[in-house]
Protein backbone atom coordinates (compact mmCIF):
# COMPACT_ATOMS: atom_id res chain seq x y z
CA UNK A 1 0.00 0.00 0.00
CA UNK A 2 1.56 3.21 -1.01
CA UNK A 3 1.74 6.72 1.31
CA UNK A 4 -1.41 7.86 0.20
CA UNK A 5 -3.44 4.70 0.35
CA UNK A 6 -2.27 3.87 3.82
CA UNK A 7 -2.86 7.73 4.78
CA UNK A 8 -6.58 7.41 3.69
CA UNK A 9 -6.84 3.92 5.14
CA UNK A 10 -5.59 5.12 8.02
CA UNK A 11 -7.89 8.14 8.80
CA UNK A 12 -11.10 6.36 7.77
CA UNK A 13 -10.57 3.21 10.00
CA UNK A 14 -8.97 5.25 12.72
CA UNK A 15 -11.73 7.84 13.16
CA UNK A 16 -13.81 4.97 12.83
CA UNK A 17 -12.04 2.56 15.66
CA UNK A 18 -12.07 5.80 18.06
CA UNK A 19 -14.97 6.86 17.72
CA UNK A 20 -16.72 3.34 18.65
CA UNK A 21 -14.46 3.45 21.52
CA UNK A 22 -15.41 6.63 23.00
CA UNK A 23 -19.32 5.48 23.14
CA UNK A 24 -17.72 2.42 25.12
CA UNK A 25 -14.91 0.28 25.57
CA UNK A 26 -16.06 -2.82 24.05
CA UNK A 27 -18.62 -1.26 21.48
CA UNK A 28 -19.14 -2.10 17.94
CA UNK A 29 -21.28 0.32 16.40
CA UNK A 30 -20.28 2.56 14.11
CA UNK A 31 -21.89 6.02 14.81
CA UNK A 32 -22.73 9.50 13.77
CA UNK A 33 -19.52 10.71 12.88
CA UNK A 34 -18.40 7.93 11.07
CA UNK A 35 -21.37 7.64 9.26
CA UNK A 36 -22.02 11.19 8.20
CA UNK A 37 -18.13 11.58 7.14
CA UNK A 38 -18.30 8.06 4.70
CA UNK A 39 -21.66 9.61 3.06
CA UNK A 40 -19.76 12.93 2.22
CA UNK A 41 -16.72 10.71 0.59
CA UNK A 42 -19.77 8.99 -0.73
CA UNK A 43 -21.46 12.32 -2.56
CA UNK A 44 -17.77 13.39 -3.78
CA UNK A 45 -17.25 9.98 -5.17
CA UNK A 46 -20.39 10.26 -7.00
CA UNK A 47 -19.22 13.45 -8.25
CA UNK A 48 -16.14 11.90 -9.84
CA UNK A 49 -17.80 8.95 -11.01
CA UNK A 50 -19.44 11.01 -13.19
CA UNK A 51 -17.00 13.32 -14.03
CA UNK A 52 -15.17 10.09 -15.31
CA UNK A 53 -18.02 9.45 -17.45
CA UNK A 54 -17.76 12.86 -19.27
CA UNK A 55 -20.28 14.33 -17.17
CA UNK A 56 -20.67 17.27 -14.69
CA UNK A 57 -21.45 17.16 -10.77
CA UNK A 58 -22.37 19.85 -8.37
CA UNK A 59 -20.21 18.84 -5.31
CA UNK A 60 -22.42 20.57 -2.91
CA UNK A 61 -25.61 19.26 -4.27
CA UNK A 62 -24.21 16.00 -4.72
CA UNK A 63 -22.64 15.56 -1.27
CA UNK A 64 -26.64 16.94 -0.02
CA UNK A 65 -27.95 14.27 -1.37
CA UNK A 66 -25.81 11.62 0.32
CA UNK A 67 -26.58 13.12 3.25
CA UNK A 68 -30.19 13.19 2.30
CA UNK A 69 -29.47 9.07 1.71
CA UNK A 70 -27.94 8.96 5.36
CA UNK A 71 -31.21 10.94 6.99
CA UNK A 72 -33.37 8.05 5.01
CA UNK A 73 -31.10 5.12 6.15
CA UNK A 74 -31.17 6.57 10.05
CA UNK A 75 -35.10 7.66 10.26
CA UNK A 76 -36.38 5.42 7.34
CA UNK A 77 -37.59 7.63 4.82
CA UNK A 78 -36.67 10.89 2.97
CA UNK A 79 -37.71 14.32 4.77
CA UNK A 80 -40.95 15.57 3.24
CA UNK A 81 -40.28 17.55 0.23
CA UNK A 82 -36.91 17.20 -0.64
CA UNK A 83 -35.06 15.00 -3.82
CA UNK A 84 -35.66 11.24 -2.94
CA UNK A 85 -32.09 10.13 -4.32
CA UNK A 86 -31.40 6.69 -5.80
CA UNK A 87 -29.77 4.42 -3.57
CA UNK A 88 -25.80 3.27 -3.70
CA UNK A 89 -23.83 0.85 -2.37
CA UNK A 90 -23.72 2.80 0.99
CA UNK A 91 -27.43 2.91 1.95
CA UNK A 92 -27.24 -1.19 2.51
CA UNK A 93 -25.62 -0.88 5.56
CA UNK A 94 -27.57 -0.57 8.67
CA UNK A 95 -26.75 2.42 10.89
CA UNK A 96 -26.49 2.37 14.99
CA UNK A 97 -28.55 5.11 15.90
CA UNK A 98 -26.88 7.13 17.79
CA UNK A 99 -26.72 10.71 19.01
CA UNK A 100 -27.41 13.25 16.42
CA UNK A 101 -27.16 17.63 16.59
CA UNK A 102 -30.56 18.42 16.63
CA UNK A 103 -29.19 20.78 13.50
CA UNK A 104 -28.13 18.29 11.19
CA UNK A 105 -31.54 16.40 11.85
CA UNK A 106 -33.48 19.79 11.09
CA UNK A 107 -31.24 21.23 8.54
CA UNK A 108 -31.38 18.15 6.07
CA UNK A 109 -35.40 18.63 7.04
CA UNK A 110 -35.44 22.34 5.06
CA UNK A 111 -36.98 21.24 1.68
CA UNK A 112 -33.84 23.44 0.43
CA UNK A 113 -30.14 22.96 0.59
CA UNK A 114 -28.19 25.53 2.89
CA UNK A 115 -26.37 27.94 1.20
CA UNK A 116 -23.40 30.21 1.77
CA UNK A 117 -25.46 33.41 1.83
CA UNK A 118 -28.40 31.25 3.41
CA UNK A 119 -27.26 28.75 5.39
CA UNK A 120 -29.21 26.45 8.06
CA UNK A 121 -28.10 25.86 12.03
CA UNK A 122 -27.65 29.61 12.78
CA UNK A 123 -27.14 29.02 16.05
CA UNK A 124 -25.71 25.34 15.94
CA UNK A 125 -22.38 25.08 18.10
CA UNK A 126 -22.42 20.82 17.62
CA UNK A 127 -19.59 19.17 15.88
CA UNK A 128 -21.57 17.25 13.28
CA UNK A 129 -20.36 19.66 10.03
CA UNK A 130 -16.78 19.21 11.84
CA UNK A 131 -17.14 15.46 12.09
CA UNK A 132 -17.86 15.05 8.74
CA UNK A 133 -15.65 17.24 7.15
CA UNK A 134 -12.55 14.94 6.36
CA UNK A 135 -13.34 13.78 2.78
CA UNK A 136 -13.01 17.39 1.66
CA UNK A 137 -9.47 17.38 2.28
CA UNK A 138 -8.97 13.86 0.75
CA UNK A 139 -8.69 14.43 -2.69
CA UNK A 140 -4.92 14.80 -3.88
CA UNK A 141 -5.24 16.19 -6.89
CA UNK A 142 -7.41 19.30 -5.53
CA UNK A 143 -6.09 22.91 -4.21
CA UNK A 144 -6.44 24.24 -0.44
CA UNK A 145 -9.00 26.81 -2.18
CA UNK A 146 -11.09 24.56 -3.14
CA UNK A 147 -11.06 22.63 0.16
CA UNK A 148 -11.81 25.71 2.04
CA UNK A 149 -14.34 26.98 -0.67
CA UNK A 150 -15.77 23.67 -0.98
CA UNK A 151 -15.97 22.65 2.91
CA UNK A 152 -18.02 26.41 3.61
CA UNK A 153 -20.87 25.17 1.27
CA UNK A 154 -21.01 21.75 2.61
CA UNK A 155 -20.84 22.79 6.40
CA UNK A 156 -23.45 25.41 5.79
CA UNK A 157 -25.84 22.66 4.70
CA UNK A 158 -26.40 21.87 8.48
CA UNK A 159 -24.69 25.00 10.79
CA UNK A 160 -23.99 27.97 9.99
CA UNK A 161 -20.83 28.35 11.85
CA UNK A 162 -18.70 26.96 8.81
CA UNK A 163 -15.08 28.18 10.19
CA UNK A 164 -14.03 25.16 11.77
CA UNK A 165 -14.87 22.21 10.04
CA UNK A 166 -13.27 24.28 7.06
CA UNK A 167 -10.01 24.60 8.73
CA UNK A 168 -9.98 20.54 9.70
CA UNK A 169 -10.56 20.21 6.37
CA UNK A 170 -7.90 22.06 5.64
CA UNK A 171 -5.56 20.52 8.28
CA UNK A 172 -6.67 17.19 6.32
CA UNK A 173 -5.67 17.96 3.04
CA UNK A 174 -2.24 19.27 4.46
CA UNK A 175 -1.80 15.85 6.18
CA UNK A 176 -2.88 13.80 3.24
CA UNK A 177 -0.63 15.35 1.37
CA UNK A 178 2.89 14.89 3.63
CA UNK A 179 3.63 17.18 5.83
CA UNK A 180 3.67 17.06 9.63
CA UNK A 181 1.03 17.80 12.20
CA UNK A 182 3.50 20.78 13.47
CA UNK A 183 3.59 22.05 9.26
CA UNK A 184 -0.14 21.36 8.35
CA UNK A 185 -1.23 23.06 11.78
CA UNK A 186 0.80 26.23 11.01
CA UNK A 187 -0.88 26.72 7.49
CA UNK A 188 -4.53 26.11 9.40
CA UNK A 189 -3.22 28.83 11.54
CA UNK A 190 -2.02 30.99 9.00
CA UNK A 191 -5.23 30.79 7.19
CA UNK A 192 -7.35 31.59 10.34
CA UNK A 193 -5.39 34.14 10.84
CA UNK A 194 -6.30 36.08 7.38
CA UNK A 195 -10.08 34.66 7.34
CA UNK A 196 -13.04 36.49 8.57
CA UNK A 197 -14.19 35.08 11.97
CA UNK A 198 -11.00 32.84 12.01
CA UNK A 199 -9.48 34.65 15.06
CA UNK A 200 -10.93 32.48 18.13
CA UNK A 201 -10.70 29.37 16.86
CA UNK A 202 -6.64 30.41 16.08
CA UNK A 203 -6.87 31.09 20.14
CA UNK A 204 -8.33 28.16 21.01
CA UNK A 205 -5.87 25.58 19.19
CA UNK A 206 -2.88 27.55 20.25
CA UNK A 207 -3.84 27.64 23.67
CA UNK A 208 -4.70 23.66 23.82
CA UNK A 209 -1.33 23.38 21.73
CA UNK A 210 0.65 25.60 25.11
CA UNK A 211 -1.57 24.48 27.93
CA UNK A 212 -3.26 21.37 27.27
CA UNK A 213 -6.56 19.77 26.49
CA UNK A 214 -9.60 21.11 28.29
CA UNK A 215 -13.04 19.74 28.00
CA UNK A 216 -14.60 20.29 24.76
CA UNK A 217 -18.55 20.68 24.34
CA UNK A 218 -18.04 23.65 20.84
CA UNK A 219 -16.86 22.34 17.58
CA UNK A 220 -14.26 24.57 18.10
CA UNK A 221 -13.17 23.26 21.29
CA UNK A 222 -13.26 19.54 19.55
CA UNK A 223 -10.77 20.34 16.95
CA UNK A 224 -8.26 22.22 19.58
CA UNK A 225 -8.75 19.48 21.85
CA UNK A 226 -7.86 16.60 19.19
CA UNK A 227 -5.32 18.51 17.87
CA UNK A 228 -3.29 18.86 21.09
CA UNK A 229 -4.13 14.99 21.82
CA UNK A 230 -2.28 14.29 18.87
CA UNK A 231 0.59 16.47 19.37
CA UNK A 232 1.03 15.43 22.50
CA UNK A 233 1.28 12.08 21.36
CA UNK A 234 3.93 12.17 19.01
CA UNK A 235 6.28 13.15 21.31
CA UNK A 236 6.29 10.01 22.77
CA UNK A 237 9.26 7.84 21.68
CA UNK A 238 7.01 4.61 21.04
CA UNK A 239 5.85 2.38 18.40
CA UNK A 240 3.04 3.76 15.84
CA UNK A 241 0.50 1.74 17.07
CA UNK A 242 1.08 2.73 20.56
CA UNK A 243 0.95 6.02 19.04
CA UNK A 244 -2.18 5.93 17.52
CA UNK A 245 -4.01 4.55 20.85
CA UNK A 246 -2.47 7.21 23.12
CA UNK A 247 -4.22 10.31 21.15
CA UNK A 248 -7.11 8.32 21.18
CA UNK A 249 -7.05 8.09 25.07
CA UNK A 250 -6.02 11.31 25.19
CA UNK A 251 -8.91 12.18 23.27
CA UNK A 252 -11.48 10.31 25.51
CA UNK A 253 -9.98 11.56 28.94
CA UNK A 254 -10.20 15.14 28.13
CA UNK A 255 -14.02 14.50 28.59
CA UNK A 256 -16.70 16.75 27.59
CA UNK A 257 -17.63 15.85 24.22
CA UNK A 258 -15.37 12.90 23.97
CA UNK A 259 -17.03 11.12 20.82
CA UNK A 260 -16.41 13.76 18.25
CA UNK A 261 -12.84 14.04 19.94
CA UNK A 262 -11.92 10.75 19.80
CA UNK A 263 -13.04 10.49 15.86
CA UNK A 264 -11.18 13.70 15.21
CA UNK A 265 -8.22 12.69 16.60
CA UNK A 266 -8.68 9.33 15.41
CA UNK A 267 -8.14 11.17 12.08
CA UNK A 268 -5.53 12.77 12.56
CA UNK A 269 -3.27 9.97 14.13
CA UNK A 270 -4.50 7.29 11.40
CA UNK A 271 -3.84 10.21 8.45
CA UNK A 272 -0.37 10.75 9.83
CA UNK A 273 0.87 7.50 11.14
CA UNK A 274 -0.76 5.68 8.35
CA UNK A 275 -3.29 2.22 8.29
CA UNK A 276 -0.23 0.10 10.08
CA UNK A 277 -0.46 1.72 13.32
CA UNK A 278 -4.47 1.62 13.45
CA UNK A 279 -4.78 -1.81 12.64
CA UNK A 280 -7.77 -3.93 10.86
CA UNK A 281 -10.73 -3.25 13.66
CA UNK A 282 -12.65 -5.66 12.61
CA UNK A 283 -14.83 -6.01 15.64
CA UNK A 284 -16.85 -3.18 14.15
CA UNK A 285 -20.24 -4.28 13.43
CA UNK A 286 -20.06 -2.51 10.17
CA UNK A 287 -16.40 -2.48 9.27
CA UNK A 288 -16.77 -4.14 6.06
CA UNK A 289 -18.40 -0.87 5.15
CA UNK A 290 -15.78 1.31 6.27
CA UNK A 291 -13.51 -1.14 3.82
CA UNK A 292 -15.68 -0.60 0.85
CA UNK A 293 -14.98 2.93 1.00
CA UNK A 294 -11.54 2.70 1.88
CA UNK A 295 -11.21 0.45 -1.92
CA UNK A 296 -13.74 2.68 -3.77
CA UNK A 297 -11.71 6.13 -2.58
CA UNK A 298 -8.31 4.71 -3.80
CA UNK A 299 -9.57 3.25 -6.96
CA UNK A 300 -11.26 6.41 -7.75
CA UNK A 301 -9.09 9.06 -6.40
CA UNK A 302 -5.62 7.57 -7.54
Amino acid sequence: MDNYSSRVAGLFAGGAAAEAAAIAEENTEISTGTQLSLYVADGLLEVLEWAAQGQAADPPAAIWLALLRWYKNRYGAFPEGVPAAPDRWIDHYEFYPGDVDAATKTGLEEPEMGLVHKPHGLDATGADALMRAAPLGMLPQLDAEWVTTMSRQIAVLTHAEWVTPTAYSLLVHHLIGGKTLLEAVTEVLEWLDTTDDGAPLASRIRLSLGEGIQPPSTAADVLAAAIAAVADTLEEAVAPEQLYATAVTKAVNATGHTQATALVAGQLAGALLGNTAVGTPSKLKNYPMVEDAIDRWIKVTT
